[in-house]
């Protein structure tokens, strides 16, 4: 992306982006409009970097990232919900990229931002773990991961309320995925609190950070993504603070200066 604030538009078959948006369009504000609990509580003070937001509904924490000085990415499959997003940013004349795509449409760069925050992310279970490869690839070494789930302490209960379990990712299937090149910060249950919004009535969280550890020497830096196919930084990914756009493959001293959301 060549400017901060502009949306790039990736395409998506997905037929949850109509969903989202038919969601969105119901209410002119859908989440409480204030930062998740948990990402404040883990990420206050952290020093910034570049930053992706997976699902990142109507820009609450992108906007809080951004006031803390990261360079953020800020994802999200609804149109509706990326619209408002931005708005808000334009109001308070924050820079922010934003993304209009799922999460494994966007095929972010391998090892591309220093924090990867999904929270409360409705992100499909699959036999192949793709959306958690997703999460964990694009975290630099170094750099964070930050998962937040409800805790569904009753899942007889959701069901009957027209929600399974079983079909969403979650935390835990992140951790079971990270192997001894990462450390694991926090993995715990915490209980939650929210003055609105859907999702309000939800008492507590789980919450998953980690760390990438880093290298002990540093590694040739290549451009490829997640998939294994090699990365056009000029598409979207080209932030003015990007790290992939500081090296390239042919010319080594070139110097180059966001799925859905559940709640937030």
């Amino acid at each position: 992306m060549d400017e901060a604030g502009k949306v790039t538009e990736v395409t998506t078959t997905s037929s949850e982006a109509d969903e989202w948006d038919a969601r969105y369009s119901e209410r002119e504000r859908v989440w409480s409009g204030e930062p998740n609990g948990a990402l404040v509580d883990e990420m206050t003070g952290a020093r910034p970097g570049r930053a992706l937001d997976v699902g990142c509904g109507e820009g609450a924490d992108a906007l809080w990232l951004a006031r803390q000085g990261w360079a953020v990415t800020a994802l999200d499959i609804s149109r509706i919900a990326v619209h408002r997003a931005r708005a808000h940013a334009d109001r308070e004349n924050v820079d922010i990229t934003w993304v209009l795509s799922g999460l494994l449409d966007a095929e972010l760069p391998a090892g591309g931002f220093d924090l990867v925050s999904a929270q409360y992310p409705a992100l499909r279970r699959t036999a192949d773990r793709a959306a958690e490869r997703a999460l964990i690839s694009a975290v630099a070494p170094g750099g964070t991961l930050l998962v937040v789930h409800h805790d569904i302490r009753d899942a007889a209960a959701a069901r009957e309320h027209g929600f399974e379990p079983d079909e969403w990712v979650t935390p835990g299937d992140v951790a079971a995925l990270l192997d001894d090149s990462w450390h694991t910060d926090v993995n715990e249950v915490r209980e939650r609190s929210i003055s609105g919004g859907a999702g309000a009535h939800h008492t507590h969280d789980v919450v998953l950070r980690a760390h990438r550890l880093p290298p002990h020497r540093s590694p040739s830096i290549r451009h490829w993504t997640a998939s294994g196919r090699s990365h056009d930084r000029t598409r979207y990914w080209d932030h003015r603070q990007a790290w992939w756009a500081t090296i390239t493959p042919t010319s080594p001293e070139t110097k180059g200066h966001h799925h859905l959301n559940l709640e937030t």
